[in-house]
């Protein structure tokens, strides 16, 4: 009774730990911190947002602390106080929870005095509209100011061009310092793209041109907001005349899954794809037949929730013909655009096709014949030799039959003698 009483209060406590650890889980809210640039220079001035994820709150108490020897505070909000290299902050909701906020909470000013890296941290303490304690996990933000020469940069002079054509403007070289750029890049590639969390603020991009000579502008990878973004990489040959717009479509989000815009299944029913399907390649060729004019395609998104337009895959002109394939992500607006070269063949193109196909399996069974005859004379000369041992075998034999025969003889033979 006593060890069935002591199983039941066990159970007790596990069961209740289980659920605050689980209450804890669901009902935790991330506080970060996120900057107006990610590198500033000297003198210049900065701003630093406190974002609040996953919870909404209705009232607050905040210590947000910086490195006040490489930075000065320069806003002027009403219920702050500033102690040193901390500045407290306090809001509530005046209308009762109806007006708790979600995302951006507050936002400070500051001048950048000192080089080197500046970090911020945040503390304190957030509420929901019950008044409730929120269980909060925090998250530092850090800045550089004066910009130093970054890994992308050395490579710069490391990978410089050598095609020196006045009309050259593509890339040699697109890198970014981030992670997950799709596809790989291509100089005949124009467009890709990038997914990011929302605490990034900027990109670097190194663009590296075939000519050294060529010029790119960058536009587009500061100050980057949530949702859509394109960073452009424009570049202008060096006689002025050519230029090319390379374009990352880049999507800012809390949750990277509803961003999703890969495929997970790309086919074309009984033709090939070169090359072959894989979700970080966005632009494939495929050849078809004379007589396709239309085309059964299989394209699966790797999240369900993601939609799938087709477009092109039908009515085929002999020759080239696009084929996209548009694929929406479950958020509604990130997307990622996969394409295809389908090429018809013309009617000479076709008999060319078919004669080439049967000259192949003309060949084939040709090399199939040569193999099996090839295998028969391996048996013939198998069974020859099987019968060559065996007529060696035989012969062995007789000669030590024979060679006991006559040692007998001769045994007798002395033995007679042996007796006269």
């Amino acid at each position: 009774m006593k060890n069935k009483k002591s199983l039941i209060i066990l159970i007790f406590i596990m069961t209740c730990c289980w659920f605050l650890n689980h209450s804890y889980a669901s009902n935790t809210a991330t506080v970060y911190l996120s900057s107006s640039k990610d590198i500033v220079e000297k003198g210049e001035e900065i701003e630093i947002m406190v974002n609040i994820e996953s919870r909404k709150t209705a009232a607050f108490h905040l210590s947000l602390y910086f490195d006040s020897s490489k930075l000065e505070y320069v806003s002027e909000i009403e219920n702050v106080n500033r102690m040193d290299n901390r500045i407290i902050f306090v809001w509530y909701d005046t209308q009762g929870g109806k007006g708790a906020k979600e995302g951006e909470l507050a936002k400070f000013k500051f001048k950048a005095k000192e080089n080197g890296l500046a970090t911020f941290t945040i503390q304190g303490e957030f509420y929901n509209e019950k008044a409730q304690l929120i269980q909060t996990d925090f998250k530092e933000k850090q800045v550089q100011i004066g910009k130093e020469e970054s890994i992308l940069q050395k490579q710069v002079e490391d990978e410089k061009g050598n095609n020196l054509q006045t009309s050259n403007a593509t890339l040699q070289a697109l890198r970014l310092d981030r992670e997950g750029l799709t596809p790989n890049f291509d100089k005949d590639v124009r467009e890709y793209y990038l997914t990011l969390s929302n605490d990034v603020q900027e990109v670097e991009v190194l663009a590296i041109t075939e000519n050294p000579k060529a010029t790119v502008e960058i536009r587009g990878n500061t100050g980057l907001k949530e949702g859509l973004n394109d960073i452009t990489i424009h570049v202008i040959s060096e006689d002025k005349v050519q230029n090319n717009n390379y374009i990352i479509h880049v999507t800012k989000t809390a949750n990277l899954e509803l961003a999703n815009t890969n495929l997970e299944m790309l086919a074309i029913e009984n033709v090939l794809l070169n090359p072959p399907f894989d979700n970080s390649e966005t632009n494939y060729k495929a050849e078809v037949s004379y007589d396709t004019e239309s085309i059964h395609l299989l394209a699966v998104p790797e999240n369900e929730q993601a939609s799938v337009q087709v477009t092109g895959k039908e009515n085929l002109k002999e020759g080239h013909n696009l084929v996209s394939i548009l694929v929406t992500a479950p958020n509604g607006f990130t997307k990622k655009n996969y394409q295809m070269d389908v090429y018809r063949r013309n009617l000479q193109e076709e008999e060319m096709y078919q004669e080439e196909q049967e000259e192949n399996r003309d060949k084939l069974e040709e090399a199939y014949q040569i193999q099996e005859l090839s295998g028969n004379i391996d048996e013939v000369q198998e069974q020859a030799t099987e019968g060559q041992s065996k007529k060696y075998e035989n012969i062995a034999v007789w000669v030590v039959v024979a060679s006991v025969m006559a040692f007998v003889i001769l045994w007798g033979i002395w033995k007679k003698r042996q007796n006269r």
